[in-house]
């Protein structure tokens, strides 16, 4: 794989029916004429995807099929994402989700630690039915509430089918969505015509690729991937976990004790529970998190220093 230059990867979500499909149809024909290399990656709950008719044979295109990236389907979205990428190296990977996926937990499948240094999570698209979200009330509680997670953590907001109501029920549509969401760009649409330029506009900074530290910046969602340069104190460590502000809700990866040269450990932490296990290949020693508003610099100082801490234990020793 090339480390020369990172992949763009958008994903695409929305509730059932809201049009994803048409939108993907859209920007797949806008890359064509600026004869970008697009390759796309296709979710269905179900054992057939009709997307795939639809989209041709032309397009490099994996699918994951009977169940939701979000869950179940998590190695195997990895694994698709390496094939794509080595056998193919496109410019942009478009990923379209099932209409029940999280957008939170699409974005944390995408981020593993295997590939996260390589790519460049460019945006989370979703698409709003506005007839649907009229209607949500005849939903249960946990598709209303799906409906409203897929709004609060999107960068952009597709108002769809907006030719289907009125302009009074567009304004007050559009009122509702801004107070759930009030960092998104907003598009009213029809058919999910928009400009890819639109979508493709982007907010986010790198750090230091010279400090090897990358880091994409969302709206209001952030992910930062720490490539570990040598080991950490295992005492040391978990009791910098303990200490971690609430705003980093997921941490995923591998990393090395000292005084372990043998194994790489998996570690992962979520709602504050953090584990590690070694594993008997070795893995790039890469952190994953994820989280809103942390401070970057400060989280980077302190795993450095940690590092550090690592190396002096051993110079000492030598001494």
């Amino acid at each position: 794989m090339r480390t020369d230059e990172k992949i763009n990867i958008s994903i695409l979500g929305g509730f059932l029916g809201s049009g994803k499909t048409t939108l993907l149809q859209n920007i797949l024909k806008e890359e064509k004429k600026q004869n970008r290399k697009v390759a796309v990656l296709l979710n269905e709950i179900g054992e057939h995807s009709v997307d795939t008719d639809i989209i041709g044979t032309k397009i490099p295109l994996k699918e994951l099929l009977n169940g939701c990236i979000c869950c179940t389907l998590k190695n195997e979205l990895e694994i698709q994402l390496l094939s794509l990428y080595q056998q193919h190296q496109p410019d942009v990977i478009y990923i379209e989700t099932t209409g029940v996926a999280h957008p939170l937990e699409v974005l944390d499948a995408c981020l593993s630690p295997i590939i996260a240094p390589f790519i460049d999570i460019k945006s989370i698209i979703s698409v709003v039915d506005l007839k649907r979200w009229m209607d949500r009330y005849e939903l249960n509680q946990s598709l209303q509430k799906l409906l409203m997670e897929q709004i609060r953590y999107s960068d952009y907001l597709l108002l769809n089918k907006s030719d289907l109501v009125t302009d009074k029920e567009q304004s007050s549509i559009q009122k509702e969505i801004i107070k759930i969401n009030p960092k998104a760009k907003i598009n009213l649409t029809t058919y999910a015509q928009v400009p890819l330029e639109e979508i493709n506009h982007s907010n986010r900074s790198c750090g230091d690729a010279h400090e090897e530290l990358h880091v994409h910046n969302h709206l209001h969602i952030q992910t930062m991937t720490y490539q570990f340069k040598g080991s950490v104190i295992k005492k040391e460590f978990d009791e910098w976990i303990k200490n971690l502000p609430n705003n980093i809700y997921r941490i995923k990866g591998f990393l090395q004790f000292e005084g372990d040269q043998v194994h790489t450990h998996l570690f992962q932490y979520s709602y504050r529970s953090p584990y590690s296990f070694p594993q008997k290949k070795t893995f790039p020693k890469n952190l994953v998190f994820i989280g809103t508003d942390f401070d970057l610099d400060k989280l980077k100082k302190e795993l450095k220093n940690l590092e550090q801490n690592a190396k002096q234990k051993v110079s000492a020793y030598l001494e």
